[in-house]
């Protein structure tokens, strides 16, 4: 059954002053839920950017609150901020921040080994989800040697390995093609369906549409029509 795990209420940021301010985000009010596959969709400059990373505690708003799990995060200091994104949201990046010195085994464990986890048991856990997006087979391998639709997979796995009950995706299939597009799609969207996950995709690609369970278009920093629900 889904649940409300991300409120936003009001929600402003603005970038610059006097005849330089931008207002990269107008007044916002959004809820995501767990077990729903959310896409953020616009064009490049609509706010997407800007309201995924204040959902992701990246940038703190000028205005309005963000609550996560039910807790709110105004006023949370950035220490604190820094700890509960380690242990609740996971972030698939464009870029997505691989390091190529290490295995894909190795990039995936990492947040476990950063948060004092015994390396035997970290490595385990990353084995097992590296078998659940098919690249067990090529855990010693280097980022390097994958497809970049491989390293998609890796980068989602790396963001599920804390059990991360919110995951967030920026453009996963922005540089994949058709076929691998799709795989990363029907991986996320069995994800939100199968855990009680939300999961949220910002994109601008309109191949992964039916994919959603909601659909929330934004133009201009602000939301900008009804909500399209699948």
């Amino acid at each position: 059954m889904s649940s409300v795990v991300i409120e936003c209420k009001s929600i402003k940021k603005t970038y610059g002053v006097g005849e330089y301010k931008v207002e990269a985000l107008k007044s916002t009010n959004l809820e995501i839920y767990s077990n729903k596959l959310t896409l953020l969709v616009g064009p490049s400059g609509s706010g997407k950017t800007t309201l995924i990373s204040i959902i992701a505690t990246i940038l703190t708003p000028d205005e309005g609150e963000l609550i996560l799990l039910k807790q709110s995060m105004n006023g949370m200091s950035e220490n604190d901020k820094a700890h509960f994104r380690c242990n609740n949201i996971g972030i698939v990046f464009q870029s997505l921040f691989l390091i190529p010195s290490l295995t894909i085994a190795e990039n995936v464990t990492l947040p476990l080994i950063v948060g004092g986890m015994d390396e035997t048991k970290a490595f385990a856990k990353a084995m097992k989800l590296l078998d659940q997006v098919h690249l067990a087979h090529r855990s010693h391998s280097s980022p390097a040697q994958l497809s970049k639709g491989q390293q998609q997979r890796v980068a989602i796995a790396r963001a599920m390995i804390n059990d991360a009950p919110i995951i967030i995706c920026d453009e996963p299939t922005s540089a994949l093609d058709h076929v691998s597009g799709f795989e990363i799609m029907e991986f996320l969207h069995g994800l939100s369906q199968n855990t009680s996950k939300a999961v949220i995709v910002v994109t601008h690609d309109p191949r992964i549409f039916s994919y959603a369970d909601r659909i929330v278009p934004m133009s201009d920093g602000e939301i900008t029509s009804e909500e399209t629900h699948k």
